[in-house]
């Protein structure tokens, strides 16, 4: 007889690999779970007998000699599947094998036959259940565009807690377990704004909405909280660059300032020093822009009280997010901030950058107005996000995440804003 004990992740692959060995003669022993000392080896473990043992087979030039006429008589040999090539071996009657030795074999072979045609045990019914359960939540994650690394972690993790859990398991709780670990894998919402000198600085591709997010900032963490607000712009290259944020500027009645590049940002910051929020855009830069990036990296990487907000569309797929975020590496970004929320079919590739990168989030722009076309983002709102999607949450329950500013703060302050100046943003 030969027994072979296999480490595994379900029983169903120890089946399939002791088939693969042994044949139809493969017999199940028993199948545990196993101890914390052996668990990097599998989750179970699980032992399989055949009656064939290879070591005792003669060689094929010199076959065993038949059973005698009687012993063939008493135990016809079993029909045996086309593809079992080799048979059991033979006991002789001047075999050393004693009476005794054979006896106990055959009880173990009964036994074992009664194991296998025994039903399938209640750990191996709710392994099967809990795999249809992993098979739904690899879908719904697939569908909504979560990497796929992403997903496989997500899933096993769900599986291991399910194992562990009780015999039989409220449907509910797969869910639930995926909630808690979509949010526990992002990076902690970051503090509230203290009253101190603030400096947040943009950078981000073309077109991922920086100008459009600067003016919402000015208004919801400056004008609306009475703070000192002053307003710094790097793009000095680029035709018309400054312009709309200048003009911005001046209706909201905020200093504006722009500068030659990113190296004059610590002479302008040395001189800020009274409580209060100084934003600085930057301009749209790709790949091609190196140098640049390069310079722009070192000017903001000179204080290390600079921000770096990293600013990106939710409608990109995770291949494009990634590409971005290997491109603006170079300015060490501190905090990733989303934008167009409301445009988006699906936030698996945002949640999956957020994971990777590991930056905390700081604020999700989820529309044109201002201020209310922004909201400050944590990990419970992105999640929400992903699980229902931006056109499932009303606008009303998304802005309920955070407290609003002040009304009347707001009005007083921005008066003299007209919302046709900002149709452009």
């Amino acid at each position: 007889m030969r027994i072979k004990t296999y480490f595994v992740e379900s029983v169903e692959e120890a089946m399939l690999r002791a088939l693969g060995e042994f044949g139809d003669e493969a017999m199940l022993v028993h199948s545990k779970r196993t101890s914390p000392e052996t668990r990097h080896l599998g989750l179970y473990e699980v032992v399989f007998a055949s009656p064939l043992n290879t070591t005792t087979l003669a060689s094929p030039s010199a076959p065993p000699p038949p059973f005698p006429e009687p012993a063939l008589k008493e135990q016809p040999a079993r029909k045996r599947p086309e593809r079992a090539t080799v048979s059991m071996p033979r006991i002789q009657p001047n075999s050393t094998a004693t009476a005794e030795d054979s006896g106990k074999i055959r009880r173990e072979l009964r036994a074992l036959s009664r194991m296998m045609e025994a039903p399938p045990t209640e750990e191996l019914s709710r392994s099967e259940e809990i795999r249809s359960v992993l098979d739904q939540l690899y879908g719904f994650l697939a569908e909504r565009e979560v990497q796929s690394k992403h997903i496989w972690d997500l899933t096993k993790q769900v599986g291991i807690e399910l194992m562990r859990g009780a015999v039989s398991f409220d449907p509910a709780r797969p869910w639930i377990l995926l909630s808690e670990l979509l949010v526990r894998g992002l990076a902690p919402s970051p503090a509230p704004i203290r009253e101190y000198l603030q400096v947040v600085a943009l950078v981000g591709p073309p077109g991922a909405g920086k100008t459009a997010t600067i003016a919402k900032l000015a208004v919801r963490e400056g004008l609306a909280k009475g703070r000192p607000l002053q307003i710094l712009d790097l793009d000095d290259q680029s035709i018309g660059g400054g312009d709309q944020l200048q003009t911005i500027c001046a209706l909201l009645g905020v200093p504006y300032q722009r500068l030659s590049g990113p190296e004059a940002l610590v002479e302008v910051l040395g001189r800020a020093r009274t409580p209060g929020l100084v934003l600085i855009d930057s301009p749209g830069l790709s790949r091609q822009d190196s140098g640049e990036l390069a310079v722009l990296g070192l000017g903001l990487g000179a204080s290390a009280t600079i921000e770096r907000h990293l600013v990106l569309p939710c409608t990109l797929r995770f291949a494009e997010l990634t590409r971005f975020w290997n491109t603006f590496r170079v300015c060490h970004p501190t905090h990733l901030l989303l934008t167009r929320a409301d445009e988006s079919l699906c936030f698996g590739p945002a949640w999956s950058l957020a994971k990777m990168t590991n930056l905390p989030l700081s604020w999700i722009a989820n529309g044109r107005r201002i201020p209310e076309g922004m909201v400050a983002a944590t990990p419970e709102l992105l999640v929400d996000l992903l699980k229902f999607g931006y056109a499932s949450i009303e606008e009303g329950s998304v802005i309920s995440h955070v407290e609003r500013p002040s009304a009347a703060n707001a009005v007083a302050s921005v008066g003299q804003l007209s919302a046709r100046s900002l149709v452009s943003l």
